[in-house]
Formats: C-alpha cells, sequence, structure tokens
C-alpha cells in the first residue's frame, strides 16, 4: 500500500489485505480483513461485495492502516473494531474483559432450552451469573428466558461497567442485577434470593500453561479473565 497515488476500491483491499495477512501467518486473513475494513467503512461485511468497485477516501484508507497495523501485532480484530456478536446480541468489546468464545454460546444455549424445557411453568426464574465479563451470558439469557431475573456478579469493576454499557445498549438493564462481589467471599448472606440456575465461565488455565497462549490472548486479554495464578482449578473446586 506504498502506492499513495493508486485509488484503492474495496475489492483491492479485500485481495491485498487478505494475501499481505496470509503471508505474515494470520489465520482467517480474508475474515480479519473483511471486518476490519467493514468497520473503517462503517458498513456491514456482505455490503464490501454490492459495492465492491467503490473507491476509498484518503481518510477511510488511513483508518482502515490504522487497524491493520493493530492486527499486525496480534491484537485481536474484536478490540480493534470494539464491538462483538454472541448469541445474536451486539456487544461492546474492548481489553476491560474477556473475547466472548463460541463454548460460551453453547453454555449459553443449554441454559436457554433447559429453562424451557423444565422451568417454562416457573413465573420467575432467578439465575446468576457468576465471572460476568462483558455481561454476554446474563444479556443473552435476559433476551431469550422472558421470565429470567439476572444477578450478574465479577470481582473486576472496571468489567461489571464493560456489561453495564451492554445491557444498557441492548435495553436489559432493568431485567439484570450487577454486583461486585468476589466469589470466594461469598457466604449464604450474600444474597437475598436462592437462585435457580448458576452459571459460570471461570478462569481455567493454569499458570504454568499461561505462556503457552497464542499472543492474541496473552497479551491483550485480561489475565484474571483467563487463569487463576494456580493450577486452574480453583474455581471448580
Amino acid at each position: 500500500m506504498g502506492v499513495q497515488e493508486k485509488n484503492w476500491t474495496i475489492l483491492d483491499i479485500i485481495q491485498w489485505g487478505t494475501n499481505y495477512l496470509a503471508e505474515k501467518g494470520f489465520d482467517e486473513a480474508r475474515l480479519n480483513i473483511e471486518l476490519l475494513l467493514s468497520a473503517a467503512l462503517g458498513m456491514k461485511r456482505f455490503d464490501l461485495y454490492v459495492k465492491h468497485d467503490k473507491p476509498l477516501s484518503r481518510v477511510e484508507l488511513d483508518k482502515f492502516k490504522a487497524f491493520l497495523k493493530r492486527r499486525l501485532t496480534h491484537e485481536p480484530v474484536q478490540y480493534i473494531v470494539g464491538r462483538t456478536n454472541f448469541y445474536s446480541v451486539d456487544l461492546k468489546i474492548d481489553r476491560r474483559a474477556l473475547i466472548p468464545r463460541p463454548e460460551t454460546e453453547t453454555l449459553t444455549e443449554s441454559v436457554i432450552e433447559f429453562c424451557r424445557s423444565y422451568l417454562v411453568e416457573k413465573k420467575d426464574i432467578s439465575i446468576m451469573d457468576a465471572g460476568t465479563g462483558s455481561g454476554c451470558i446474563a444479556i443473552a439469557l435476559a433476551k431469550f428466558v422472558h421470565n429470567a431475573q439476572i444477578t450478574a456478579i465479577d470481582v473486576d469493576s472496571n468489567a461489571l461497567e464493560l456489561a453495564k454499557e451492554n445491557s444498557m445498549s441492548n435495553n436489559m438493564i432493568e431485567r439484570i442485577q450487577f454486583m461486585q462481589i468476589d466469589l470466594f467471599k461469598v457466604t449464604g448472606e450474600t444474597f437475598k434470593r436462592r437462585f435457580d440456575i448458576v452459571v459460570s465461565n471461570p478462569p481455567y488455565i493454569s499458570k504454568s500453561n499461561l505462556n503457552t497462549l497464542p499472543p492474541e490472548i496473552l497479551k491483550f486479554e485480561p489475565v484474571r479473565a483467563l487463569t487463576d495464578s494456580g493450577d486452574g482449578l480453583t474455581f471448580y473446586r
């Protein structure tokens, strides 16, 4: 992209960027470029191909180049564009919280199916989301389990703020109670209600395995959300 005089179209960027990232050893290079470019242009991925011959303005090109430069440091695409999708819920995401994983979507789906199968006649289903992070599980459950009342807890105040922001943008703030609580200090007096379901996806990586993680995770995601600084089993005992 050193030739400034070239009029780069959307398709030019996709083709060049895909080859460039692939040569640098990045997996899913085309998807990376599509996500970065659609964020830089403020359009959906589908529209990249509808408007494939659109030339980029200097401002748009500079924004894309800035995004690409960050990706080359292995910063996750989700943090670069500042958004991610989780179980049909649009979320703001940044380094205050772990990026939601597909496995967490599977966990969330299991809880939703359980509620629909076994608790469908219950007037109010009380659910605790322990270690809410971005709020992804709590918000998805509130959205798809209409008789659920969610209590979302986290020890990290920054993560809780992000979760609250996401609940507000998804119009679920009235359905979710957020509490800053250390899970290991919970007693029988901590909560005023009993919970029908406790759902959690706690840290499970041992300290000894932490340095084996990809740079996207190790360098950018919050360590506290990844490991218990022990053998990885503290939350499961």
